[in-house]
């Protein structure tokens, strides 16, 4: 099989391992598996993780969730709030064909999807978001989940399931201790809104929360039910550098090398168009002496602190990716690769909004 560069290659034997690592580890916990596939993407790959012991996934957004019902995914969560009435009624028929859950975070969105639920005959599955110290959306925890809970429990349109979280915040701490700690006190604020919720006889049936940067330890917390983590498959810097999680390297970017200027200085294909510089740039995969990168639209130029000969003007070279959520999308498709050959194709749905018509 051919390989034309820029292209994103998966070693599927690290991918492998890396999820039975992750699914090893929540089941471990007594929790269910519900990856993130805002980076995965692929239906074939969100299937080889239901394969694993995943329940369901989770999705940022409807055009995601859309994708793999289509490839055959029955169980979605939405981890957004969805209030455009085109987005509605999308949820609406993907409902008809699946389960797909929305996160509500205001009574006013709530209502709104009941309106439309009830219209069409249909009961929308919702989980409350509740806010733990992220910044972002959600409800503050307490005594307000409660109330919201009461009103989405008795609202006809709606089935309540539970409650969500996503405490993010708490991978910017220094790993160690102190994480662990932060992870614990963002989460304890979810499960005890939960409590109070069962104490107002309006039990969660779920209570789902942690990432790639926090299951390790989301999944050893009494009161949560389900994990989110599921980037953490690819095995990106980030995720082993920054959040310091043990998972191989398994995507990875091949480009071609399309100048050596000088012999300290090589130039590929490789540019922020294929492959993110942000929130934590690529590295080059095996090659020695690497002073220094520079990043344009399609270019990427390496500065070598020696001269070296090879690579030369044509070979291939590989990197390691950065930041996978910020570079899959960039792509339509991923080599799966087997003792360095390529294996399979895993075809990358656009997942863009349809244009206004």
């Amino acid at each position: 099989m051919q390989l034309c560069t820029p292209t994103l290659t998966l070693d599927l034997d690290a991918f492998d391992r890396n999820v039975a690592r992750m699914a090893r580890t929540i089941a471990r916990g007594g929790k269910h598996w519900r990856p993130h596939v805002k980076s995965i993407r692929s239906p074939a790959l969100a299937r080889r993780l239901l394969a694993a012991g995943a329940r369901g996934v989770t999705c940022a957004t409807l055009d995601e969730a859309k994708v793999m019902v289509e490839g055959g995914v029955d169980d979605v969560l939405v981890a957004s709030q969805v209030v455009q009435a085109l987005e509605i009624q999308q949820l609406l028929d993907l409902n008809r064909r699946a389960r797909v859950m929305v996160a509500v975070d205001s009574l006013a969105q709530g209502l709104l999807l009941a309106r439309y639920a009830r219209h069409a005959g249909l009961a929308v599955p919702v989980l409350i978001e509740v806010e733990v110290g992220l910044g972002r959306a959600g409800v503050t925890p307490g005594p307000a989940v409660v109330d919201l809970a009461r009103r989405l429990a008795h609202e006809g349109g709606l089935h309540f399931e539970g409650l969500m979280a996503w405490e993010g915040h708490a991978t910017r701490v220094a790993a160690g201790g102190a994480r662990r700690q932060a992870i614990a006190d963002a989460v304890g604020l979810l499960t005890e809104s939960a409590r109070l919720c069962a104490a107002a006889s309006v039990p969660p049936g779920t209570v789902s929360c942690g990432g790639t940067g926090t299951f390790e330890t989301t999944s050893t917390l009494d009161g949560v039910t389900e994990i989110q983590a599921g980037g953490g498959v690819f095995g990106d810097l980030r995720c082993r550098e920054d959040f310091g999680i043990d998972l191989e390297a398994a995507l990875g970017l091949r480009a071609s090398v399309i100048s050596r200027p000088t012999p300290t200085r090589i130039v590929c294909n490789a540019g922020w168009k294929s492959l993110a510089v942000h929130p934590k740039p690529p590295r080059p995969s095996g090659l020695e002496g690497v002073a220094g990168m520079a990043h344009a639209a399609s270019h990427l130029t390496i500065d070598l602190a020696g001269a070296l000969v090879r690579p030369d003007i044509g070979d291939c070279i590989d990197l390691e990716v950065g930041y996978a959520d910020a570079t899959v999308f960039l792509h339509r498709e991923i080599v799966g690769l087997r003792d360095l050959q390529a294996e399979e194709r895993f075809t990358l749905p656009d997942t863009r909004p349809p244009p206004a018509r």
